[in-house]
């Protein structure tokens, strides 16, 4: 694979395929998502003690284990067919850096041009949409070499491929700390699904574009899935607003439902999502926010071999989802010091980073 020396690329010429993009990119706003359709949920809470009870989750459940193994970076799913329904993902991140697994549908579009290729589909993917992304994020970094074999070729007219905005994002696992683990439950259709994190290593290559991407087929061929979803103790809601949930979270396990009410193109081409943070000492709002960002050049980097495992510790969260749409997010709480925040630019002057605490004993938290 050739590299070119770093010379000044005027981005001008990426402007008019951004914009497009941004405008197909619109409609994933707009869709609806069946996870909503089923109803609303029961909660099991104790009222008396304010103690919140975990119901059992029978979704289907898919490991994804997150390693880096020398250079290589790998996503291993424990199953890649798996029937229509609720289904937790559980991430095992085996690493010191921070990932996620966001889930994405593959759309027809992209099906019929790898079948008219007679290339493999996460190979097709990987060609038209995960290396243009790498070449457009290489252009932002100063002094950064450029691999011109990234520019794509097929669809060089619209430099990414006019049916990407046809990709309904579809939830996942949020950021999480290395060496820990973190459960996400979703609905998920019949289709094929891109697994992917895109947390950036030191020099500001996606994990994606290094190995760490997947693909998910779902089928009821596979079996019969869960359709009834699960219970969950307490709830947070995300929109153009912000993030607004109950500030009396105790100590101790919950189940959050993530309801996404609306969903929107941002700056950086992408919709909002919910992730959960302890802010650790020394932690403040301000580097966490700029972290969000992965246009920023260090922005979403995380890189244990480097030292540079980003602001704080993450505990999980749902990945973006289209509007109405709800996932559930599993995790055991510590008195301490938490936020909730998007993966947008600026989350706290958009209200999508919110700080709370969760106090010692029974005592409610703010």
């Amino acid at each position: 694979m050739s590299t070119l020396k770093y010379i000044p690329v005027d981005l001008l010429f990426l402007k008019p395929f951004l914009l497009a993009l941004a405008v197909l990119l619109t409609f994933m706003a707009c869709n609806d998502n069946p996870s909503s359709s089923y109803g609303d949920l029961n909660t099991s809470i104790n009222s008396e003690s304010e103690t919140h009870t975990i119901v059992n989750n029978t979704a289907y459940v898919v490991e994804i284990t997150a390693r880096h193994v020398g250079d290589d970076y790998i996503f291993e799913l424990s199953e890649d067919e798996i029937p229509s329904g609720w289904t937790t993902f559980r991430l095992k991140n085996e690493s010191h850096s921070t990932h996620f697994a966001y889930l994405a549908s593959v759309p027809q579009g992209a099906l019929d041009g790898a079948s008219d290729d007679e290339a493999e589909l996460l190979d097709y993917w990987i060609q038209h949409v995960t290396n243009p992304f790498q070449f457009f994020m290489d252009t932002l970094i100063p002094g950064k070499e450029l691999n011109f074999d990234n520019l794509p070729t097929k669809y060089e007219d619209t430099f990414f491929p006019p049916w990407f905005g046809d990709a309904l994002p579809s939830g996942g696992p949020g950021f999480v700390g290395g060496m820990s683990y973190t459960e996400t439950t979703v609905y998920l259709e019949e289709g094929e699904y891109v697994v992917e994190c895109y947390v950036k290593n030191a020099v500001g290559d996606f994990h994606s574009y290094l190995g760490m991407i997947n693909l998910l087929t779902v089928s009821d061929e596979y079996g019969n899935g869960q359709h009834e979803p699960p219970m969950y103790t307490s709830e947070v809601t995300v929109s153009t607003q912000g993030i607004d949930f109950d500030r009396h979270i105790s100590a101790g396990e919950h189940t959050f439902k993530v309801t996404f009410e609306d969903q929107t193109v941002y700056e950086h081409l992408l919709g909002h999502d919910v992730h959960l943070i302890r802010m650790d000492k020394g932690t403040s709002v301000a580097e966490v926010g700029k972290w969000m960002n992965w246009m920023d050049p260090d922005g979403l980097i995380s890189s244990s071999s480097a030292n540079l495992l980003g602001p704080s510790t993450f505990l999980g969260g749902v990945q973006t989802m289209t509007a109405g749409s709800s996932g559930y997010f599993h995790v055991e709480l510590e008195p301490g010091r938490y936020a909730w925040v998007s993966e947008i630019p600026d989350p706290h002057s958009n209200q999508m980073l919110k700080v709370f605490n969760v106090p010692r004993g029974g005592a409610p938290g703010r």
